[in-house]
């Protein structure tokens, strides 16, 4: 994993979410490759890899979500566009008879406004790529999924709703309102959280046993989610 102490700040004239992706790319690949998201997106998933996939997660977004979110004034949260994601997550679970408990109560996020920037930038990236996990999923699952509202978080106006967190993530720079070097320090304090919950054992237990599905339909695997990500022009 990358040392955050070793980022170094941008140039002002780069736009944030272009250095935020260059910054993490190292550490988002590290979470790919952890098996419970290998799992998750091969050709041969399973309900049960998915179940584990959303406990997980719920976990994750426990720890990390409201702290992120609790940390910047009313006003850039709501130009940022983000919503809480762990509704949706336990709702998933619901929906599945799975009710989740909370394995852990401690809050993981980043502190200050500029790293909590960082931190959404991670999670509101990972709902993008969700979208791409839920179409793979649906190929592979078919009607056990179910709605996914997790995944699918922002259904057809995903690839706005990045615009709109990216675009007025690359104002709050310019106009003297967040430290970019903290931004991307937050980015990669979050990633690293995310690597060490999900490489945890417990990560690979849900507290029901699920029965695994069949795969049963064509299913390829999935392209890399890091390229899910819109590029973003650098000029």
């Amino acid at each position: 994993m990358q040392d955050i102490q070793d980022t170094s700040r941008p140039a002002t004239s780069e736009r944030l979410a272009v250095v935020l992706r260059r910054a993490t790319a190292e550490t988002h690949e590290a979470v790919e490759r952890l098996p419970l998201m290998t799992r998750l997106t091969s050709p041969t998933v399973t309900r049960e890899d998915y179940l584990k996939y959303l406990h997980a997660l719920a976990d994750v977004y426990a720890a990390l979500e409201d702290g992120l979110l609790d940390a910047l004034d009313e006003e850039i949260r709501n130009d940022l566009g983000v919503r809480r994601k762990l509704p949706a997550i336990l709702k998933d679970l619901a929906e599945q008879g799975q009710p989740h408990v909370l394995r852990t109560s401690a809050q993981l996020a980043p502190s200050g406004a500029a790293a909590a920037l960082g931190g959404l930038y991670v999670l509101e990236g990972a709902t993008l790529g969700g979208r791409v996990i839920a179409k793979h999923l649906r190929r592979c699952l078919g009607p056990v999924l179910g709605s996914a509202g997790f995944l699918d978080f922002h259904g057809k106006q995903s690839a706005a709703a990045w615009k709109r967190f990216a675009n007025i993530l690359d104002s709050l720079p310019v106009h003297g309102r967040m430290d970019p070097s903290e931004v991307i320090a937050g980015a990669l304090a979050t990633f690293t959280a995310i690597h060490r919950m999900l490489e945890s054992p417990g990560a690979w237990s849900a507290p029901a046993r699920a029965d695994p599905s069949p795969v049963g339909l064509p299913c390829r695997r999935r392209r890399h989610l890091r390229d899910s990500v819109p590029p973003t022009n650098e000029d």
